[in-house]
């Protein structure tokens, strides 16, 4: 299972998911991150969320409102 650093808390967390991640520009990615950005919530500002973490994962465009990360 892969693991990504919170820069925050320094810890490792999780990343639960059995999709394989597609190469940035195929119709399979930008089609995973345009569903991914209509998802309601206040997930853009938690840094732990399971959708901001699997969008940095798919290497998704940030949004307006989206917390960047360093």
């Amino acid at each position: 299972m892969p693991k990504i650093k919170t820069p925050y808390t320094g810890k490792m967390i999780d990343v639960t998911s059995r999709v394989r991640v597609s190469a940035p520009g195929t119709p399979r990615q930008r089609a995973y991150c345009a569903r991914s950005a209509g998802i309601p919530g206040n997930w853009k500002r938690n840094p732990n969320s399971k959708n901001l973490v699997q969008r940095r994962r798919w290497k998704c465009e940030y949004l307006p409102e989206e917390l960047r990360l360093p």
